[in-house]
């Protein structure tokens, strides 16, 4: 089943990167965003400013990456976008919504059709439309469980007039979430997990509180940090050596764009004591960067599953990782570029 939805998947792409379109009426349409808002969009979209860098993403994936004009600073930085769409260097960027460098002017100047945005920042949607007259569609406030990520695939579609191929990706992600979560809901003990260490940083004092990763679930782990609140900006909160030595770890995943190594954990004395450097179960996995990628949401699981569960999957993760980023994205190799670039470690 796996194999016939990624043929179908691929034969989409292909269709998309040779330009096959449906022809559409001149005027506008109205779509309500993944906040509810009320947005009227031209009915045919050709120039996009992209301030959700997941928006960006899935619109690459789309095959509708030439209508991006403008983009956030964090998009030019994505490992991933510089790996399949290495043109990004060359879209303008607009600034940084969340660091107050986002410029009216430049997205103005570009004049697109339609602007995404985070839902967390429904204020700069109603700015830019108020302002420049410019339809602003916002995807998820959250990602709290898969379907607030396919919804925003959907969304993103239906603006491009993509449907079809979008739930050709959601179909597929979908269908590797079942698997993952088939197999390891039949796992007898669900190990617990420490996530460490934010991108560039190398402090595994910071770890992934509540919900984060989301994906854990799917994977067969525990987070151990889940009833923590945050003490700072993104789903990460700062703790004490004491209190990772109170839960004792089964696992611990490293944040694979972070500067920590397994090896500095290992070298630790003190943390030599945790169960889960004591028994050699620390692992650099690339858990997302700036929100969610619909190829990486997949892969991170798959990491983590093997990681948790290997009894349970005979397969080559590499091998499959680099599968589903071409099914994705039309990409070979994008998977081991990152491992080596990223030191993730090989399960």
């Amino acid at each position: 089943m796996r194999e016939v939805l990624a043929l179908l998947l691929m034969i989409s792409l292909v269709a998309s990167l040779s330009g096959c379109t449906t022809p559409v009426e001149e005027g506008t349409i109205k779509i309500k965003d993944a906040v509810g808002r009320e947005v009227e969009i031209p009915s045919k979209v050709e120039r996009i400013v992209s301030l959700s860098p997941d928006a960006t993403r899935i619109l690459v994936a789309l095959g509708e990456e030439e209508k991006i004009v403008g983009v956030e600073s964090y998009a030019k930085r994505c490992p991933v976008l510089n790996k399949v769409y290495p043109e990004i260097k060359n879209v303008s960027d607009v600034g940084n919504p969340w660091q107050g460098t986002l410029s009216l002017e430049k997205i103005a100047e570009l004049q697109p059709d339609v602007v995404f945005v985070y839902g967390t920042l429904t204020e700069v949607a109603d700015k830019i439309q108020n302002d420049l007259g410019i339809p602003t569609v916002c995807t998820y406030r959250t990602v709290r469980d898969l379907d607030d990520f396919l919804e925003t695939v959907r969304l993103v579609g239906k603006v491009v007039k993509k449907e079809e191929k979008a739930e050709d990706i959601v179909n597929y992600i979908s269908m590797w979430f079942e698997e993952l979560e088939n197999k390891t809901s039949s796992a007898q003990e669900k190990p617990k997990v420490l996530v460490v260490a934010p991108p560039f940083s190398k402090d595994p004092l910071r770890v992934m509180f509540g919900e984060h990763p989301f994906t854990l679930r799917y994977a067969g782990g525990i987070n151990v940090a889940s009833s923590i609140e945050s003490s700072g900006y993104g789903p990460w909160a700062t703790v004490s050596f004491e209190q990772v030595a109170l839960w004792n770890p089964d696992v611990i995943f490293i944040h694979g764009m972070s500067l920590l190594t397994p090896e500095d954990l290992k070298n630790s004395a003190e943390w030599r004591e945790i169960e889960a450097v004591k028994e050699g179960k620390v692992y650099k996995v690339f858990i997302g960067y700036v929100g969610y990628d619909p190829a990486l949401l997949v892969v991170q699981t798959m990491h983590m599953a093997k990681a948790l569960h290997p009894e349970l999957f005979n397969w080559d993760f590499e091998e499959k990782a680099n599968e589903v980023f071409e099914v994705i994205y039309g990409v070979d190799g994008v998977y081991t570029q990152l491992q080596e670039e990223f030191g993730l470690s090989k399960v």
